[in-house]
């Protein structure tokens, strides 16, 4: 899924199952029952260098960015963990990960 993507700065691709899995858990710990996310089956492609953010990719295609809390139970917000959920891999990185990293090399 992610192999034809050229990743951008702060962003990152994660091949290493065993973080995947680890940030998989934390998410699913801070999901409440009210959360968009909440019951979906993500797997963790990426994350950033520079905050706590992750994509998962969705079963359906669509994937989610997410800004995990690291809190040890569920998040009784259902606004959290912030999540901003694309249509795809690509709509992603054309509305998100592009102008992000177009961002911070203007203020390099």
């Amino acid at each position: 899924m992610t192999g034809a993507l050229q990743w951008l700065e702060p962003w990152y691709a994660i091949d290493d199952a065993d973080v995947g899995a680890g940030l998989e858990r934390q998410l699913d710990v801070e999901l409440s029952p009210l959360h968009v996310l909440y019951g979906e089956s993500v797997r963790l492609i990426a994350r950033r260098t520079d905050t706590d953010d992750a994509l998962f990719a969705l079963s359906d295609g669509r994937v989610a960015e997410v800004h995990l809390t690291w809190k040890s139970s569920t998040e009784e917000d259902p606004r959290w963990p912030a999540t901003a959920i694309f249509a795809s891999l690509d709509e992603w990185a054309r509305d998100s990960m592009r102008p992000l990293h177009d961002e911070l090399s203007r203020l390099q």
